[in-house]
């Protein structure tokens, strides 16, 4: 997905929050095509070796084409970081956020309880599907879901007021409308 943005849209600059080591599944940064690449994470060697909080707060010297949210797997955490990555990302930029789609419910808890871990970054999805008409949000439905986020437009999800939007049962009750779910292929012909 990132490497395909960067190629069709032409982008240069690169961030990635939560940065794998080589020994860790989902280890993309070697593969990044982008010119420019800047690392974001607290424990690990790369770029800039902090929080992503202090990176945003004191260290971003320039905007962002695509930024991976791919850090802390807690809601407020992956919230912030879409949150600041927006204020930091060019015009026509995209954020790619992981572990949006969890399929069984050990896997989003908050503290670890699986070999697997999501958290709930999913909850971020949904509260700016909630509350966000200027940004343009959808999540493929590849890698335990993959959020696309960019600046544009969307139709609110609108839900009850008595609904607990933030219990996993809601999730499984709404996938679909709730992550604005699409397919691989929806997604290349939507950014393809």
């Amino acid at each position: 997905i990132i490497n395909g943005l960067i190629a069709r849209y032409d982008y240069k600059s690169y961030l990635e929050i939560g940065v794998n080591t080589p020994a860790q599944p989902g280890y993309n940064w070697v593969g990044v095509t982008a010119e420019i690449k800047h690392g974001v994470d607290p424990n690990v060697d790369t770029t800039y070796k902090m929080t992503s909080d202090d990176f945003f707060e004191k260290h971003v010297t320039q905007k962002y084409d695509i930024v991976f949210v791919d850090g802390l797997h807690i809601f407020e955490q992956a919230y912030r970081d879409i949150v600041n990555s927006l204020a930091n990302l060019n015009e026509n930029g995209i954020i790619v956020v992981h572990d949006c789609n969890p399929v069984t419910e050990i896997t989003q808890r908050r503290v670890r309880a699986s070999d697997a871990w999501h958290g709930d970054v999913w909850k971020a999805i949904v509260k700016l599907r909630i509350e966000n008409p200027d940004l343009d949000i959808c999540t493929v439905n590849t890698d335990e879901g993959c959020g696309i986020i960019k600046k544009g437009k969307q139709q609110l999800l609108v839900v009850d007021e008595n609904t607990d939007v933030n219990d996993y049962s809601f999730l499984e009750k709404n996938r679909k409308d709730a992550l604005n779910l699409i397919s691989v292929s929806e997604f290349k012909q939507k950014y393809f």
